[in-house]
């Protein structure tokens, strides 16, 4: 039972046609074609109005009434019900956007449900069937089951007592003129959806509700239905599918391993039809789509997550780029800083191929920007303001811009990718247990170790393996549970996303915020800075893992000082979040200990990005020394990034110290000040590189630079 206005609803019953299914135009062009084979002239739309909500009976004595009693009326409804069986199953039932949210919003409410249509049985069956809405309805009432059809009340009052509901308790859901008066005399709770014609006065009189279209019934039903808390990493997605397409710009780690999952989750009640990802990775692209589905592996849980209605993309096919613009609802943009300039021109190609599709009665579309900076919402516009103003003009691009929703995002979840090595040895571990299973030899394999790249051989052999995998996985295989494992990932479900899109609020998994800035800062500070910096030094001691250094108490502990100093510098920085920021901390400490599938190198990545001033190390360090606040660790973990930076060759010392004296001297401190912290972290990185960063110096370093660090 659900409250709705005040009133209390135990059972729904819907009209079929022109309410749930955008089929009334059809009907529309297939009677008129029928007509005009059988009769020699087709219907007019003024007779076809006036039919909206008959019954068959009905119909017939009007049509015979406008063009004669001769009128083969039987025979034209005949031809007209195979004209549009054709179409239908040619092309599928045209749902109502907004029909499955609300239908399962209902049935998860515990209602009770039927379909009272004037449709015959055996059309309304197929009808639902094709649709994939059958499932939610208990009783099916049809025009050729009741003696009399609508206007009269008798097809509602039938579905009621078929319910064993009293029509006082049920919502009746109707588009025409006699159907709405039907469900009025049977005095039920009754909702007018506009369909085809205008409504006129006697229908808004018999309407206790009345809205635009099904979607905006939802938009009202959604307020007196529960609103499902954050999911347990275990519990399963929806099974039904709603009619929204997102996608995923960048299926890479966080894309594929946490953004997938999420618009998987959606509100808890359905879930997108389609998830569209790009990516430049061909054996991803192939390997997903061939399999129709992949995993994230939780390695704390010993749990796989599959995610499926995955349609993976060539980022670099545009006509396939924008196509996900265009059909989606939702993106993601899930790139890297360095990647944003380039693909803000194909993000601008995707936006001009929708404004153009949509012919000026554009919807919006909602962005949400994942780049991992302070900052990011400001430089993704900036970015696709240059790329829309390029291929059009300055009003154009302004415009177009103005149509959507551009959200920034903190997300808490750490993920990393498998890489093509892994991901060809389950391909051919896979292919083997295939071969084994249909009695085929064994093929002689190869062992090799972990690369960046897949040589000529074992990318030609990767793509034999797929493709023999995929011509013969079938539903019920042996193939079917051995999904590919992609992604490994933490169970951290939160995602916080500004409070810019209405569509945020479905999404079950967001945390919606006002001043995104906050969070972003204790991210990149908390999370980030800290993780960067553990990692740094965790390299710097030949860990692979994250998880595995933590192992090492001397990482753990550098790893704990660095989090307690943070944390105090956030106390004072943002104290509306101080309850918030012990969990928050404790949060990232667990993740870090469990992250054994976290490699520090991915982690450790772009070291002397990370290093700039209002970056997510020398920022904590500034801010810390305006306050007098303990700075030691983040000096440790500054000096330890440079080091990596120049271990990795990607800079010189000279060029390393250069950085370091031109950031530091941005800072908004004294002069002696910066001097200070160059000097404290001149110190330790001369003496790590001296010494070429051995573990062991790495270590007595810790203890013989104390005194030039605590100084500061």
């Amino acid at each position: 039972m659900i409250k709705f206005h005040g009133k209390n609803v135990i059972g729904a019953i819907f009209d079929m046609d022109g309410t749930m299914f955008d089929t009334e135009r059809l009907r529309f062009q297939t009677l008129k074609q029928a007509s005009q084979e059988l009769n020699g002239a087709e219907f007019s739309d003024a007779y076809l109005m006036a039919c909206l909500g008959l019954s068959a009976s009905s119909a017939e004595a009007l049509a015979k009434q406008e063009y004669g009693e001769e009128t083969p009326y039987a025979e034209i409804r005949k031809r007209a019900d195979e004209l549009e069986l054709e179409s239908v199953r040619k092309f599928g039932v045209p749902i109502k956007r907004g029909l499955v949210q609300v239908l399962e919003r209902l049935r998860k409410s515990g209602l009770r449900m039927a379909v009272a249509t004037s449709s015959r049985r055996a059309i309304a069956e197929e009808y639902l069937i094709n649709a994939n809405v059958y499932k939610f309805f208990d009783v099916l009432v049809c025009g050729d089951e009741v003696r009399q059809g609508k206007p009269h009340p008798e097809i509602f009052i039938t579905a009621a007592a078929k319910l064993n509901v009293q029509p006082t308790d049920c919502l009746m859901f109707e588009d025409s003129a006699n159907g709405i008066r039907s469900a009025r005399h049977a005095d039920g709770q009754t909702i007018l959806l506009k369909d085809i014609k205008e409504p006129n006065d006697e229908m808004m009189r018999n309407a206790d509700f009345y809205y635009d279209d099904m979607y905006a019934c939802f938009e009202d039903l959604d307020r007196y239905v529960d609103h499902l808390d954050m999911p347990s990493l275990t519990e399963a997605f929806p099974q039904t599918l709603n009619q929204l397409s997102v996608g995923i710009h960048g299926f890479g780690a966080i894309g594929g391993g946490y953004l997938a999952q999420i618009f998987s989750h959606w509100d808890g009640y359905t879930r997108p039809k389609r998830i569209y990802a790009s990516t430049r990775n061909p054996l991803y692209q192939s390997a997903v789509n061939a399999f129709g589905a992949y995993s994230i592996r939780y390695g704390q849980m010993s749990f796989d997550e599959r995610i499926d209605n995955v349609q993976v993309i060539n980022a670099d096919q545009l006509e396939q780029m924008q196509e996900m613009y265009i059909e989606s609802s939702v993106i993601a943009i899930c790139l890297p800083e360095r990647a944003l300039e380039k693909e803000s021109k194909v993000i601008a190609q995707g936006l001009m191929a929708r404004h153009m599709a949509f012919d000026q009665q554009e919807l919006p579309l909602t962005f949400l920007i994942i780049l991992n900076k302070v900052g990011a919402k400001t430089l993704f516009l900036q970015h696709l303001r240059q790329a829309l103003e390029a291929i059009s003009d300055q009003d154009i691009a302004a415009n177009i811009m103005a149509q959507h929703y551009f959200c920034d995002t903190v997300v808490n979840r750490m993920v990393s990718k498998l890489s093509d090595h892994n991901l060809y040895r389950q391909l051919r571990i896979k292919h083997s247990i295939f071969q084994q299973y249909q009695q085929d030899c064994e093929e002689d394999v190869m062992e090799m170790e972990d690369a960046t790249h897949l040589s000529a051989d074992q990318e030609r052999q990767a793509a034999q393996y797929v493709e023999d995998l995929r011509r013969n996985f079938q539903p019920g295989h042996i193939l079917q549970n051995m999904d590919l494992i992609l992604f490994n990932a933490e169970a951290d479900m939160t995602i916080y996303v500004e409070n810019k899109s209405p569509v945020l609020s479905k999404i079950r998994q967001m945390i919606l915020v006002e001043h995104i800035e906050d969070i972003q800062l204790i991210k990149n500070r908390l999370w980030n800075g800290v993780h960067a910096m553990t990692a740094w030094y965790a390299s710097l001691h030949g860990h692979s893992t994250i998880g595995v250094a933590l192992a090492d108490k001397r990482v753990q502990q550098f790893c704990h000082a660095l989090v307690l100093e943070v944390q105090q510098g956030l106390n004072l920085h943002v104290p509306k979040y101080r309850k918030d920021l012990k969990r928050m901390a404790d949060t990232f400490l667990a993740s870090c200990e469990t992250a054994y599938k976290d490699p520090c190198q991915r982690v450790a990545r772009d070291p002397l990005r990370k290093l700039n001033r209002n970056e997510r190390v020398l920022g904590s360090i500034e801010y810390h020394v305006q306050h007098e606040l303990p700075v030691q660790a983040l000096l440790r973990g500054a000096a330890y990034g440079y080091a990596y930076a120049v271990q990795q060759g990607m800079v010189n010392i000279t060029g390393a110290l250069q950085h370091l004296q031109h950031d530091v001297g941005l800072m908004a401190l004294p002069q002696k000040r910066q001097q200070e912290i160059i000097s404290a972290v001149e110190i330790q990185l001369l003496e790590l590189t001296a010494n070429k960063m051995k573990t062991n110096t790495v270590y007595e370093l810790e203890n013989a630079t104390q005194g030039q660090v605590a100084s500061i």
